[in-house]
């Protein structure tokens, strides 16, 4: 891989389409721009300068091509080290959590957070509950809030929340002869659960959406056209909470739970362990 140097006296060489003149800017010797342009010109097998007797230098057409990367390289290496030089954050926490967990418990969780450790940077990754676990098993991230999908090692907490239903504010559930709901393709322990508790008070139900992404499942809720079931954390504005006085019988709990890999340091963690953690049980 050609060296920056080297890359460094191409560019200049390449405007002055003088050997003399670049060893000056560069403040060095005629001889080492020479060493260096040869260095490049054997690890890319061609000339990139004409260079014939009582011809002006010329780049050839390889030079041309080789000088306008060697443009982008640099350019990206002095961005690179900017970067790195003004970055604010001493150590980046990679968490993996669920849309829902997302868009609910985190936003408090990150504003503590940032006032805690103002020097550590959260990186944010959702994915559904069952593939959290394999981003924490490949590195992918530190630590996963998720429900629970039965204890495997890393386990920090598991809190035990009641489910609740939601919808958008304005509705009259207990107005309605069947009930409207909404659940994602793959949420049979939800439908189930909903399902058996309107059994227990004779209140029938139907499946009004199905989504196979969160965003969309929030997207009928919030429309007005059906009701979900979610953890009670996960219940926030705009969603409204729904219950006996609306007809609607009370629901089995769930449990969320973190993980945290067994190469993350306990302590570069445990700021955001304990936030995470209170905003569920509060």
């Amino acid at each position: 891989m050609p060296d920056l140097n080297s890359l460094e006296s191409l560019i200049i060489a390449s405007e002055t389409l003088s050997f003399t003149e670049t060893a000056e800017r560069r403040n060095t010797v005629q001889s080492a721009v020479s060493a260096h342009i040869r260095k490049l010109e054997t690890e890319v097998g061609k000339p990139l300068f004409e260079r014939g007797r009582g011809q002006q230098m010329s780049l050839t057409p390889d030079g041309q091509v080789l000088v306008a990367y060697a443009r982008r390289i640099l350019s990206l290496t002095d961005e690179a080290v900017t970067t790195v030089k003004n970055a604010r954050f001493r150590r980046t926490i990679k968490l993996g959590t669920t849309v829902s967990l997302a868009q609910s418990v985190l936003p408090r969780v990150l504003r503590r957070f940032s006032q805690q450790e103002p020097d550590t940077q959260i990186h944010v990754a959702c994915d559904r509950s069952n593939a959290l676990l394999q981003r924490l098993d490949a590195g992918e991230a530190d630590i996963v809030m998720m429900h629970d999908q039965g204890k495997t090692p890393g386990r920090v907490f598991a809190e035990s929340t009641p489910l609740v239903w939601v919808g958008a504010e304005g509705l009259s559930p207990a107005k309605w002869a069947d009930v409207p709901l909404a659940f994602l393709t793959d949420g049979r322990d939800l439908r189930r659960q909903a399902f058996e508790a309107l059994d227990r008070v004779g209140r029938a139900g139907f499946v009004a959406h199905q989504s196979p992404d969160p965003v969309g499942l929030r997207s009928f809720v919030l429309a007005g056209l059906a009701l979900t079931v979610t953890a009670r954390p996960v219940a926030v504005a705009p969603l409204h909470v729904f219950g006996s006085e609306h007809g609607l019988p009370p629901l089995a709990a769930t449990v969320l739970s973190l993980y945290r890999a067994s190469r993350y340091p306990i302590n570069e963690s445990d700021t955001l362990v304990q936030l995470l953690n209170e905003e569920i049980r509060s």
